[in-house]
């Protein structure tokens, strides 16, 4: 729960992470019935994002594993988006306890047991599914005891994606898999709610190297028909500068300079989970070639100790700065770094040196030292104004170093 802004009240929404019981077949007249009309049946979620009052909540069916009074594991490859005008669906919370990997043989990992005292008795079972690497998803897709009211969502495995992709040149990477923060204040799902992607738009997706934002895709066509799926076209980095430093090892990410619509087959996603941000990329004059650098106000991280003999399989190891972009030249980048403020997971502020900001500047020939952008949000009025001018930045383009650590 959450103080409201109206005097004596509070507001209570399901929260990520959380399980909760939906009434089954809800319907929004049922007030019109008697009691004795009424035929309560329910369902039974985790919720897997927090309630945005645009887009509404996601969440994952749960079903009754065979053979075990209380324990409940995700069923279906999908997820379920609750509209906010469908919100009273959500009946109400149930204590759960997540069951960890090594506490019994036969309990896979990420299923719930569920408080016995919170659910109803009559339900119906699911096996026991035989897993790779114990992880606790069941698909019904061909089974008779599929429940009709799994639909067509999007999520599966324990807090995981499956973005169904075909001939992909990038593996999925769901950064919902990833045990990231919330943030403190700004809601970064709304930037990708399905109302924000358009054709020929560049985003930023993760990368399946370090999770962070480093690849990019021209969104080629959005298809509604049946679900909602986005069809990309990979870029690729082409026409470095001749006396621009390169990265010896070929296979790392260039998230600067000039990219070109990569061919062959464009590669479909299912789910927007693995999209970072959209990306303001310029016209270069070229056919399908855009132009992609650190722009005056953005948020990016550097690498910290660049080197152009950094290899991609010590990408997990990289230590990052944060820093924001003040000018852009032909000469150099000037940027002023960052630093995380005391008591918040994901709010950064200037660095001071003395009286003043500490500045950089990163010469054009060594743009690759821009590792990848981060979605921010200026603060303005938060905390009673007392972090005016500090920015929210996104957790999940976050650098693991910086956002776990201590301070």
């Amino acid at each position: 729960w959450e103080k409201h802004s109206g005097r004596d009240s509070i507001k209570i929404y399901p929260r990520k992470g959380e399980t909760w019981a939906l009434f089954k077949n809800w319907d929004a007249k049922w007030y019109l019935l008697s009691e004795e009309q009424r035929k309560y049946e329910y369902e039974f979620v985790e919720v897997l994002s927090e309630y945005d009052e645009t887009v509404g909540i996601r969440v994952a069916h749960l079903g009754k594993l065979k053979g075990f009074a209380s324990l409940f594991c995700q069923i279906g490859k999908n997820e379920i988006q609750i509209a906010p005008a469908e919100i009273l669906r959500f009946s109400h919370r149930v204590p759960s306890y997540r069951m960890a990997v090594d506490e019994r043989k036969d309990v896979p990992k990420g299923s719930f047991e569920l408080d016995p005292a919170s659910i109803t008795m009559k339900l119906e079972e699911v096996s026991l599914p035989k897993l790779d690497e114990r992880t606790c998803v069941i698909d019904l897709s061909n089974s008779d005891e599929a429940d009709s009211s799994v639909e067509t969502a999007k999520k599966s495995a324990s807090m995981h994606y499956d973005n169904e992709i075909e001939n992909s040149d990038h593996p999925d990477i769901d950064v919902d898999g990833q045990e990231v923060p919330d943030s403190d204040f700004f809601n970064f799902d709304g930037m990708k709610s399905i109302d924000k992607f358009q054709v020929n738009q560049v985003w930023a997706l993760y990368s399946d190297v370090d999770s962070l934002p480093k690849y990019y895709g021209l969104i080629k066509k959005i298809d509604t028909h049946r679900g909602f799926k986005l069809h990309i076209a990979w870029l690729e980095s082409c026409y470095l500068a001749s006396d621009m430093v390169l990265w010896k090892d070929k296979h790392m990410p260039i998230s600067c300079g000039q990219f070109m619509v990569k061919g062959g087959r464009v590669q479909q996603y299912s789910s927007r989970s693995s999209f970072s941000h959209q990306v303001r990329a310029g016209q270069t004059g070229k056919r399908n070639v855009f132009a992609i650098y650190p722009r005056e106000g953005e948020i990016w991280a550097t690498y910290k100790e660049w080197r152009p003999d950094l290899t991609c399989s010590g990408l997990k190891n990289c230590e990052y700065d944060i820093v924001e972009v003040l000018e852009e030249n032909p000469s150099y980048v000037k940027v002023s770094v960052l630093e995380r403020v005391d008591g918040f997971n994901s709010v950064f502020r200037h660095q001071k040196s003395g009286n003043s900001s500490l500045t950089r500047e990163i010469p054009v020939v060594e743009l690759l030292r821009f590792s990848h952008q981060i979605p921010s949000f200026r603060l303005t009025s938060e905390k009673g104004g007392s972090l005016r001018g500090c920015w929210e930045l996104d957790p999940a383009a976050l650098p693991a170093h910086v956002l776990y650590k201590l301070k």
